[in-house]
């Protein structure tokens, strides 16, 4: 049974500011031991993601599971106690954020009792908090920043975007970037817990590493100075905690100056599987084939090819409302197969036909050549994996 109250207690404003100055003088562990001492219970300090602050935990990866606990829905109250679990949740509001105080192992009777003495110790982990989510805000700024240069909506200097983020490094040390995209997430709520987790695995594995995230993406920065770190590793305990599916592209290593290049090839690694029409969930730009060095280029190069390659097909299906760049792709995904490609764009055969002697009319083409078929491949491909990446604007 869950019981949800008011926290309307009284209590001793010099135990109050006693307890404020330890937290600032010794930090969190300061207020955590004083309560598990006049409680005698057993007490956890979390953050709204449910990441435990105190007691503290080991930095090692094999602990990076019991740094987390799951939190429950409070509504607008202060405390929640679930007598199943004899388990007691006290919420403090720190600015725009939340912190939780656990009691474990507390009978029902004791709840009154025990809420005084968390209500004690409020103003201590508000302080605690603030000082915490001022520094968030100050990686919130770099993260957004750093999101929208690599993404192409800023042209600020990469340099400078380091800076920000206090990250005092060479632009010529060699880094790679992960992209990563994950599906099966419930709300924001989760995607936040699943960028709190990955902040601390980093902070495990990869100390000099950093990261930034945007809607359901996140972009991993390593040195490769560093052991490389296995995709397969996080994924598996990503998608074990939170229930949901991850998939990841990694880019060649290249100079922090080069940092949007990098973060470019990831994107398209993470893409290639699904226009490919494979199942990869983990795929480095050096393995895309042929698609590896047209990439490598510059990529308005890459854009110009499409165009030259396709364009006739574009402004004639745009104008005629027609589908004959549907019908080019479909003949490339069947291998030029006539009849699997009439069935599956659900036409007659002599239509197709008619199709294809309107494409090779337009492109100034012959479609039975090898040639022609493997230059038309690579440009749908390309244009296919430029859109689906975002970069073809």
């Amino acid at each position: 049974m869950w019981q949800e109250g008011n926290d309307t207690m009284s209590v001793a404003n010099e135990d109050i500011y006693q307890l404020v100055d330890g937290t600032l003088d010794r930090g969190l562990p300061y207020v955590g031991s004083h309560l598990e001492k006049i409680i005698g219970r057993q007490v956890i300090v979390t953050d709204c993601s449910g990441f435990i602050h105190y007691p503290y935990n080991s930095l090692s990866i094999k602990y990076i599971n019991n740094s987390f606990i799951t939190l429950p829905s409070l509504t607008k109250n202060d405390y929640l106690y679930s007598e199943m679990d004899k388990c007691l949740y006290y919420r403090i509001i720190c600015s725009d954020s939340n912190a939780y105080i656990i009691v474990r192992d507390l009978p029902a009777s004791q709840v009154p009792l025990t809420l005084t003495k968390l209500k004690q110790a409020k103003l201590a982990v508000k302080c605690y908090f603030s000082q915490i989510n001022q520094t968030k805000k100050n990686t919130a700024i770099f993260e957004r920043e750093m999101y929208e240069y690599l993404f192409g909506q800023s042209t600020a200097n990469v340099a400078d975007i380091l800076n920000l983020g206090n990250y005092q490094l060479s632009l010529d040390y060699v880094y790679y970037v992960d992209v990563m995209t994950v599906r099966d997430v419930k709300n924001s709520k989760q995607w936040a817990a699943i960028m709190s987790y990955s902040r601390e695995f980093l902070k495990r594995v990869a100390p000099e590493a950093f990261m930034v995230s945007g809607p359901k993406i996140a972009v991993y920065i390593f040195p490769t100075g560093s052991k490389a770190i296995g995709i397969d590793t996080y994924k598996t305990a990503l998608e074990k905690n939170f229930h949901v599916s991850a998939s990841f592209g990694r880019s060649q290593p290249h100079p922090l100056y080069n940092l949007r290049r990098s973060c470019d090839e990831a994107r398209i690694a993470l893409h290639y599987p699904h226009v490919m029409g494979t199942k990869a969930e983990i795929q480095y730009f050096a393995d895309l084939g042929i698609f590896t060095p047209l990439f490598s280029q510059e990529l308005k190069v890459v854009k110009t090819f499409c165009r030259n390659t396709l364009e006739p097909l574009f402004d004639h299906d745009t104008k005629n409302e027609s589908s004959l760049l549907p019908t080019l792709t479909e003949l490339v995904n069947s291998n030029f197969n006539l009849k699997e490609t009439a069935k599956n764009l659900f036409i007659h055969v002599n239509t197709l036909y008619y199709r294809i002697k309107k494409i090779e009319q337009l492109l100034s083409v012959d479609l039975s050549l090898m040639s022609t078929r493997v230059d038309l491949s690579t440009a749908l491909k390309s244009w296919s994996l430029l859109h689906m990446s975002g970069l073809w604007d």
